[in-house]
């Protein structure tokens, strides 16, 4: 299954992140790319966005857990960032991936915990 997600709160989100074209950005919970993607349109050539997160399947996409967001950081030598996304609930890949037991449309197991790649 391609990993989508549906962003809440999108528009919200990148008004009020008040997006400098130079600036750097952090989304913590990168997914599906959808906010991301707005917070990518509106950066110059020297602008930065980081993409990292917490879900295993997401991780699997961009190869880093958010909790490691200082790490990442550092090895990219990053010491102060302009703004961060963190979007922290469940996905719609989530809801909509029979198999990761978070779905209540179809008769599947129950288990809404969220493994993770250390």
């Amino acid at each position: 299954m391609e990993f989508k997600h549906k962003s809440v709160l999108l528009d919200e989100t990148i008004e009020n992140l008040n997006i400098k074209p130079d600036g750097i950005y952090v989304d913590g919970t990168l997914g599906g790319g959808g906010h991301s993607y707005q917070v990518a349109k509106r950066l110059s050539d020297k602008g930065r966005l980081i993409g990292i997160d917490q879900d295993a399947d997401a991780i699997k996409a961009v190869r880093n857990n958010y909790c490691n967001m200082d790490v990442v950081l550092k090895e990219l030598g990053i010491s102060k960032v302009d703004g961060i996304i963190l979007d922290l609930g469940v996905s719609s890949y989530q809801l909509d991936t029979k198999d990761r037991g978070f779905s209540y449309n179809v008769d599947t197991e129950l288990d809404i915990r969220i493994e993770t790649i250390q």
